[in-house]
């Protein structure tokens, strides 16, 4: 028995001690990668890399490029973010409104012009992410999108047929507020999928099935995503579908709702 425990403290030891850019990325988030050079594509090193989730103003992380110009922000929350990049003999550059999807990489690619720090190049139109770190398919479903498409029973799992290969029944309005879904991904088994809620295992006891767990309310969705195929270790349970359930979480700013303000 003591010899069984001293194992698993090593084990355990061993887990906190292994840097986080080598650590499997979560389910329930996102990273961002890429790449720093001057306007003759010769890779930077040393320029400092800091990432800030816009809607909470909060700066999440700062790293510095390596010899190849190359950086790396894994396991961030699915958001909007901004990277303000600065090195010596450079403007410093600052693009905004990447977005960050669950299990998803966005790619940036960051061009600095010769000049003092103190003059500033911004990127405002970025374009939308194209995951080239990954071949595992499937689609995000964005808060807008579950809040503005009809639910017959508030379920928001009926959106997880907007995903190729994947199919199911039209729920049962008697279910409302219920998790009995059957959705076949590529042909497989319902009891083959995998569901998980901000991460953690959502699945029922006995069977991989989202039967008896409250659903939240689709308006306290912030996104989520079924992934059909390809998906790595860190997200993958069956051969069936992988399900990641994203909450919204709180911002910056004050949020009203105008029907809340009528008489």
């Amino acid at each position: 028995m003591k010899k069984r425990m001293a194992v698993f403290l090593g084990v355990s030891l061993m887990a906190l001690l292994i840097p986080a850019g080598l650590r499997a990325q979560a389910g329930a988030t996102g990273a961002i990668t890429g790449t720093v050079s001057d306007q003759k594509g010769g890779a930077i090193s040393g320029a400092t890399i800091v990432v800030t989730n816009v809607a909470t103003g909060h700066k999440e992380r700062e790293v510095v490029s390596t010899g190849a110009g190359t950086f790396n922000f894994p396991s961030l929350p699915p958001s909007h973010y901004s990277l303000e990049i600065t090195a010596t003999g450079f403007s410093k550059f600052l693009m905004d409104n990447i977005l960050v999807q669950v299990t998803e990489t966005a790619s940036v690619n960051a061009i600095l012009s010769v000049g003092q720090v103190t003059e500033t190049v911004t990127v405002h139109d970025v374009s939308p992410p194209v995951e080239l770190t990954s071949a595992a398919t499937g689609e995000t479903i964005s808060a807008e999108t579950a809040g503005t498409l009809p639910l017959s029973t508030r379920n928001f799992l009926t959106l997880l047929t907007l995903s190729a290969g994947a199919n199911t029944e039209l729920f049962d309005s008697a279910a409302l507020g219920r998790g009995q879904v059957t959705i076949n991904v590529n042909g497989q088994r319902p009891t083959n999928n995998n569901f998980q809620l901000e991460g953690v295992n959502a699945n029922d006891v006995n069977l991989p099935v989202l039967d008896n767990v409250p659903l939240p309310n689709p308006d306290t969705i912030e996104e989520f995503k079924t992934q059909t195929s390809l998906y790595d270790a860190s997200s993958g349970r069956n051969g069936g579908g992988n399900v990641q359930v994203n909450l919204k979480s709180g911002t910056a700013h004050y949020h009203l709702n105008p029907a809340h303000l009528q008489p």
